[in-house]
């Protein structure tokens, strides 16, 4: 496995891994919804609590700060989109100190900063949640939908979240072995693409039809009976305090947060 560990599950005890997985996943869906609407405050207070939960989960910072690598350009390409596009937002207006004739930069690290804390929060969830874990609260959620294949998506999602850090493992495996025969100093760059795809590309169908016949040979079957335990109390008591601070800081409660702490 390559030293990056993007959306891998780290394994632990620590009150974040022992949590619900289902509470886990309505508080990470609250908190990406609430986090769009919330202004610098309410972004210092929640990467705040992010260092925290990162600091009780007990992952190493290095392990989250090498994922955020592969998302630099991405967040760099929305953030200059931003700069030249962007007109402005009535409901987060630049504060007066800010240089004048710069509110789109404002406005741009603004919403990098919210993508950024959704990037981060998501990585922590799957580092904290087992994949077996999110494949049942998937299919817990599909539960009153009886025409949906609830144990088939289930298996899907809990593929896809072990599959990503697996092809990205393969594609750092693929850059090695082209920097070890010279591959990256070819001059043409159709040439080396074609050299990172195909590869990469083959490795990844033949992992997944390895994948399939490894369910078939253990009678794999979408019609096997699921049963789910209820959800605990105190895990339920847990998300109670995280969707009240997500509602005050977005703005959700009227009046929830003191008008001095909207400084941003």
């Amino acid at each position: 496995m390559a030293g990056r560990l993007t959306f891998h599950f780290y394994p632990g005890n620590s009150p974040l891994h022992n949590w619900d997985a289902r509470c886990k996943f309505f508080g990470l869906l609250l908190l990406a919804i609430g986090l769009m609407y919330m202004s610098g405050a309410g972004l210092v207070f929640f990467s705040v609590l992010f260092a925290a939960a990162l600091l009780i989960s007990r992952i190493p910072v290095k392990a989250l700060a090498g994922g955020m690598k592969m998302w630099a350009w991405f967040l760099l390409i929305i953030f200059a989109f931003q700069v030249f596009s962007f007109t402005g937002s009535p409901g987060n207006p630049a504060p007066t100190w800010w240089p004048s004739g710069y509110e789109n930069v404002f406005a741009a690290l603004l919403r990098i900063w919210q993508l950024w804390l959704i990037l981060c929060y998501a990585m922590l969830f799957s580092m904290v949640t087992r994949p077996r874990e999110l494949q049942e609260t998937v299919m817990w959620l599909l539960r009153p939908f009886p025409f949906l294949p609830a144990r088939r998506i289930g298996l899907m999602v809990s593929l896809m979240l072990r599959f990503l850090p697996l092809i990205l493992d393969q594609a750092q495996d693929v850059q090695l072995a082209t920097k070890a025969r010279l591959g990256n100093r070819r001059g043409n760059p159709v040439l080396r693409m074609k050299y990172f795809v195909l590869p990469l590309f083959r490795r990844s169908i033949k992992r997944s039809d390895d994948l399939a016949n490894a369910l078939v040979a253990r009678g794999y079957r979408d019609d096997l009976p699921v049963s789910f335990s209820s959800l605990p109390i105190k895990h339920l008591a847990g998300l109670a305090p995280l969707v009240l601070l997500i509602a005050l800081w977005a703005g959700w409660i009227p009046y929830g947060i003191p008008e001095a702490f909207h400084f941003m």
